[in-house]
């Protein structure tokens, strides 16, 4: 499918290493001229009886979680919970920049607070949400991230130096098709990847089966036949 579709008819050179050539007609932007980030913030007078679900570096990983957001009460919560998520946003993780922790948030609901050491990125009116978890996500931003980032057990990368960052921006119309089109991808991969895990464990029953009656003398190594 891939070889089929065409390039661009016209490429200009964005002036930004990794990102190299893009089509002529996108912008380069900064990301802080582009969304908006770390936009609300769950202030030190929030209720101590204030439930919520707190999402932590840990549970993120490329694209989806880990683990499920812990509920939790302001009272009792770490003093890192603190970022406001809503539906459309994109956290990117900003410490253990090697975990490549990047997710969309789709809809999770209103009481979604992750820790401090994620960027929030909220997208504007003509910005397509999934768009920024796509390019978030994408090798060169990540690889990125992890290069900009400071320390050797416990790289960070600070937020400034996060918005400076300079990625392609293409219009709104396109930004949708991207997204339809990568979210058709993800399914098609996804279910190969599903029916080879549904092989592998099949393969696995089969393994132990055959495990079992050689063990039990139900069938001859030698042969692979059953003992008469």
């Amino acid at each position: 499918m891939i070889h089929d579709l065409k390039p661009y008819a016209e490429y200009k050179d964005s002036g930004v290493e990794w990102l190299g050539q893009v089509p002529a007609h996108w912008e380069v932007r900064r990301l802080k001229q582009w969304l908006r980030i770390n936009l609300r913030v769950l202030p030190e007078s929030t209720p101590s009886y204030f439930e919520f679900r707190y999402i932590d570096i840990g549970a993120v990983g490329t694209g989806r979680l880990l683990a499920a957001p812990q509920q939790l009460r302001f009272g009792d919560a770490p003093s890192r919970a603190r970022r406001i998520i809503r539906s459309g946003d994109t956290i990117v993780s900003m410490v253990r920049t090697y975990l490549k922790a990047v997710y969309f948030v789709a809809d999770e609901g209103p009481d979604l607070i992750a820790s401090t050491g994620f960027a929030v990125l909220t997208p504007n009116e003509w910005t397509e949400p999934k768009y920024v978890s796509y390019l978030a996500q994408s090798d060169g931003f990540t690889n990125r991230v992890t290069a900009e980032s400071i320390g050797i057990a416990y790289p960070a990368i600070a937020e400034t130096r996060l918005a400076s960052f300079e990625v392609a921006v293409p219009p709104l119309p396109e930004q949708t098709a991207i997204v339809r089109f990568l979210d058709y991808v993800d399914r098609r991969v996804g279910r190969v990847i599903r029916g080879r895990q549904r092989l592998v464990g099949l393969l696995e029953e089969y393994k132990q089966a055959l495990t079992h009656q050689a063990v039990t003398g139900r069938i001859d190594v030698r042969t692979g036949q059953p003992y008469p």
